[in-house]
């Protein structure tokens, strides 16, 4: 596999500053997988140095890529404006124990030119799962999304009902879960 798309939510960012002053309208996000793939959310008007996107992104992943960066910037009448920035770790959102969409929410610290501490910003970040392709059965069952196994009889995925019921046996919450990441600094 050669790279893989995420989805990405911008939600919300917390304490702006430009130049020590609080910022008061017009931010908006940039987040780059790498150089030439990137992708805008659109203006806060509203927000000031508190400002909510909630806007998702889907980008493509370079299998290569080690981090995404978030650029946080505030469109002026004459030039853009760099708030801050916050380099992610791949690692924190792919790998380790976790399937594939799973949503994870995190929270980074932005910093600015200067490396100083300069607002926060909240994200969710999924990692889309590969589309699987459509598979039948000798009596003629469509198991699309199930797998070669499945086809093949190695394996049967649980009824949703029958998942949710045995999540509630467990003790384990029903629907999403997510992780998030404090921020201390």
């Amino acid at each position: 596999m050669s790279s893989r798309r995420i989805e990405i939510t911008v939600l919300s960012g917390e304490n702006l500053r430009i130049d020590r002053k609080s910022v008061k309208k017009n931010a908006f996000v940039v987040v780059k997988a790498d150089p030439f793939n990137y992708s805008t959310t659109s203006v806060d008007t509203l927000g000031g140095s508190y400002p909510s996107w909630n806007e998702k992104l889907d980008l493509e992943l370079p299998k290569h890529a080690s981090f995404i960066t978030l650029e946080v910037q505030c469109k002026t009448s004459s030039v853009n404006r760099n708030i801050g920035f916050a380099q992610i770790p791949v690692s924190d959102f792919i790998g380790g124990y976790l399937p594939e969409n799973y949503l994870h929410f995190l929270s980074y610290r932005l910093r600015d030119a200067g490396r100083e501490k300069n607002g926060i910003i909240n994200i969710s970040v999924r990692v889309k799962a590969p589309e699987c392709s459509t598979y039948s059965s000798k009596n003629g069952l469509n198991l699309s999304g199930y797998g070669t196994a499945a086809v093949e009889g190695v394996r049967r995925r649980p009824h949703p009902q029958q998942q949710q019921h045995r999540q509630q046996r467990l003790g384990i919450p029903v629907g999403e879960v997510a992780t998030g990441i404090p921020v201390w600094w």
